[in-house]
């Protein structure tokens, strides 16, 4: 078919682009990228929102762990250790007069603290390496709790409020010191032993995470030092104006 010397066969019909008003035209592939560059980001951005949420999770299960420790702790002397209170000379009056009348050589009871406080740091840090560190942090909590929940129980028991009170001024000052510093030092083994699965996968990221997680270690031995140090110098005379007062 002709249409004044023009054959239709000839004729190539091609779509016009749709435009609109205040819209430019952007092609199929840059939009395509555009698109994926959007949903990464916004990926990101929700995974970082749900690590800030199960890092503000992770505190409150610090708590609930320790204070069900703690807990328990009572609970076990008051119903099954009433007997081995009574009978034990330990957290009574006896034995905190025997206390004040030591005389403490601040060298040797660093030197105990700090070896004692060492194997359990080293034997924590050492669980960050491995899947196990998140469960060695949470049964060191629990088993945190327990141990002050017996002790303060003990006392009250044997003392009644003085002995609650001499409890705390035995924690002072260097709890001020260690709390911190244990919530800290448990939280970096929780993260690195949560993160083997990707250090593994990514060796590059793997170096830089190990090499922090040496510097944390480094710098919870520091922590560990100065706990020791006021633990064995500064709490011995803090605590002698308490025990004068039994």
């Amino acid at each position: 078919m002709k249409i004044k010397g023009v054959d239709l066969k000839d004729i190539t019909i091609r779509p016009l682009p749709l435009k609109f008003s205040g819209v430019k035209s952007v092609g199929p592939i840059k939009s395509i990228r555009s698109v994926s560059l959007r949903s990464q980001r916004s990926s990101r951005t929700a995974g970082a929102k749900s690590v800030k949420g199960i890092r503000f999770k992770e505190r409150d299960l610090f708590l609930t762990l320790f204070l069900s420790g703690f807990v328990l702790g009572v609970l076990y002397i008051t119903m099954f250790g009433k007997e081995v209170v009574h009978s034990t000379t330990l957290m009574s009056s006896y034995f905190f007069s025997k206390y004040e009348r030591l005389e403490f050589a601040p060298e040797e009871l660093f030197l105990y603290i700090l070896k004692s406080r060492l194997s359990t740091f080293f034997v924590l840090w050492l669980t960050g390496l491995t899947v196990l560190g998140t469960l060695a942090s949470y049964g060191y909590l629990f088993w945190i709790g327990a141990s002050l929940g017996i002790t303060m129980t003990t006392a009250a028991m044997k003392m009644g409020l003085m002995g609650i009170v001499l409890c705390i001024a035995c924690g002072l000052p260097h709890f001020i010191l260690y709390v911190p510093a244990i919530y800290w030092m448990l939280k970096k083994i929780c993260e690195m032993s949560g993160n083997q699965d990707r250090k593994f996968r990514q060796w590059g990221n793997g170096k830089k995470q190990l090499f922090s997680y040496f510097a944390v270690g480094i710098f919870g031995l520091v922590l560990l030092f100065a706990g020791a140090f006021l633990e064995s110098y500064v709490n011995p005379f803090f605590l002698k104006p308490f025990l004068k007062k039994i």
